[in-house]
C-alpha cells in the first residue's frame, strides 16, 4: 500500500482518463470525488477500470486503475479526511463548478490548517480555461472564512495546467463490456505552471514544468486547435467525414502543414520557442491527429465557425500573430476563407455565418465575424479574395 495520496475532484473523462492515469503510474492511492451518484456507484461496484492509451491504430496500451476510493460530494466528513491526508489534489471540473468545489473543500482545508498547518497542499487545475488559477483563487478568497484565507494564501498552491490528451467516446463494443473504460490518445505530457506550487513538486510521469503558461496556452490553441479547424474546413469542401481522411488527402494535409509552419515561425518570434522544438511540436500535432481510433469528425472539428472565426480564436489569432511579425500567411488566409464556406444545417454557428454572407457585403461580414479593426483592411481584402477563389475551386 502506497503512503502517497491524491484526491481527484471530478471523476469524468479527464479525471479518470488522464490525471488518475498519471497518479496511478506514480503509485498514488486515489480518491475520486464527484457529484454523480450513478458514476460513484459504478466506480465502487466495479473496483477498477481501464484506461486505453491508443497512440495510433497499431499501438495501444491498456492500464488498469484499481487503487481508489470513490466519494460523493455530499460525504463531507470523508472528503475532509481525504483532503487532510492528501499529498496532491487535482480539480477536473468545468469552471462554472469552481464555487461549489471551493465550498465543499473548505471543511478539509480547515482540518489541514488545524492538524497539518505546516504542510502545503497544491491544487492542480485541469480545466479548459485561460487564467483558471486567478478565478479559482478568487473563489477561495470569497468563500473561505478570514482565518482560512490567510492559511490558504500561505499553504495552498493553485497550479494551472494544460490538458492536451484527448479523451473520446470508446467504441460501442468496448463500452458495452466495460462502461467505465476511458479511451484516450495516450498523450503523455501535462504542462503545469511551475510558479503555482507551494509545496514540493510531485514526481508524476509526464509532468512538464513551464514558466510561461500563457505561451503554452497560445501555442496549443494556435497549433492543435488551428490545425484541426484547417483540416475540417478544407476537408469539408472535399467531401471528407473524418479528420484522418483529411490528413490522408495530400492537398488538405498540405494546407494544414503550411498553416502550422506559418504560425510556428511567429510563435518562435513572439515567445522564444526554438526552431527545432517548434518543428517537433508541429510534427506531434499531425501525429496525434492522425489517429483513426479516436473517430474525430469534420463536423466536430469544424463546429461553430462563428465562434472559431473570432479575433482571439484559433484561426484569426494565428493570422494576426504572423501579420504582426511581418510574415506571409497564405495558408492561414485560405483557412479562414474555407471556414466562411463551411455549411452544416444542424450547426447554428455555421447557419449564422451563411446567413450573414447572404445578407451583407462580403468585406463587412469578414470584418464583423473576425473582429478586424479599420487598420486591418488589408487582411479583410486578402481573405475576401481567397474566399472568391475557393468558391471557384477548392485550392
Amino acid at each position: 500500500m502506497t503512503d502517497r495520496n491524491a484526491v481527484i475532484w471530478g471523476a469524468g473523462r479527464i479525471g479518470r482518463g488522464f490525471i488518475a492515469d498519471l497518479c496511478n503510474a506514480a503509485g498514488y492511492q486515489l480518491t475520486f470525488i464527484d457529484q454523480s451518484v450513478e458514476l460513484i456507484a459504478q466506480l465502487r461496484q466495479a473496483g477498477q477500470y481501464t484506461v486505453v492509451r491508443a497512440v495510433n491504430a497499431a499501438e495501444r496500451h491498456d492500464q488498469i486503475v484499481n487503487n481508489y476510493t470513490a466519494l460523493l460530494v455530499t460525504q463531507s466528513h470523508e472528503i475532509a479526511a481525504a483532503i487532510l491526508a492528501a499529498d496532491l489534489l487535482a480539480v477536473a471540473v468545468f469552471p462554472q463548478d469552481f464555487p461549489d468545489v471551493v465550498r465543499q473543500l473548505a471543511p478539509g482545508l480547515a482540518r489541514r490548517q488545524k492538524e497539518r498547518p505546516d504542510i502545503a497542499l497544491d491544487i492542480i487545475l485541469c480545466t479548459n480555461l485561460s487564467h483558471a488559477a486567478v478565478q479559482f483563487q478568487a473563489h477561495l478568497q470569497e468563500t473561505l472564512p478570514p482565518e482560512l484565507q490567510t492559511y490558504a494564501a500561505k499553504q495552498i498552491g493553485v497550479v494551472e495546467s494544460l490538458v492536451i490528451r484527448m479523451v473520446v467516446e470508446p467504441p460501442a463494443d468496448f463500452k458495452a463490456r466495460e462502461p467505465l473504460l476511458v479511451w484516450t490518445n495516450g498523450y503523455p505530457e501535462l504542462p503545469v505552471d511551475r510558479r503555482g506550487f507551494k509545496g514540493k513538486i510531485p514526481q508524476l510521469p509526464g509532468l512538464r514544468l513551464v514558466d510561461d503558461m500563457q505561451a503554452e496556452e497560445i501555442r496549443k490553441l494556435y497549433t492543435y486547435n488551428m490545425c484541426h479547424a484547417v483540416l475540417a474546413y478544407h476537408g469539408a469542401r472535399r467531401g471528407h467525414t473524418l479528420a484522418v481522411e483529411c490528413l490522408h488527402d495530400p492537398q488538405v494535409r498540405a494546407e494544414a502543414e503550411g498553416a502550422l509552419a506559418e504560425v510556428g515561425r511567429a510563435l518562435q518570434l513572439e515567445y522564444g520557442f526554438g526552431a527545432e522544438e517548434m518543428a517537433h511540436w508541429n510534427e506531434n500535432v499531425l501525429r496525434q491527429t492522425d489517429n483513426p481510433t479516436l473517430g474525430d469528425t469534420v463536423v466536430r472539428h469544424g463546429a461553430d465557425p462563428r465562434r472559431k472565426l473570432k479575433r482571439a480564436d484559433r484561426l484569426v489569432g494565428p493570422l494576426l500573430l504572423t501579420h504582426n511579425h511581418g510574415l506571409p500567411s497564405p495558408h492561414l488566409i485560405r483557412a479562414i476563407a474555407a471556414a466562411l464556406c463551411f455549411q452544416n444545417p444542424a450547426d447554428a454557428g455555421a447557419v449564422y455565418v451563411q446567413q450573414r454572407l447572404e445578407e451583407a457585403n462580403l468585406a463587412a461580414v469578414i470584418r464583423e465575424l473576425c473582429e478586424f479593426t479599420d487598420d486591418e483592411a488589408d487582411l479583410v481584402k486578402t481573405i475576401a479574395q481567397a474566399y472568391a477563389g475557393l468558391k471557384v475551386s477548392p485550392f
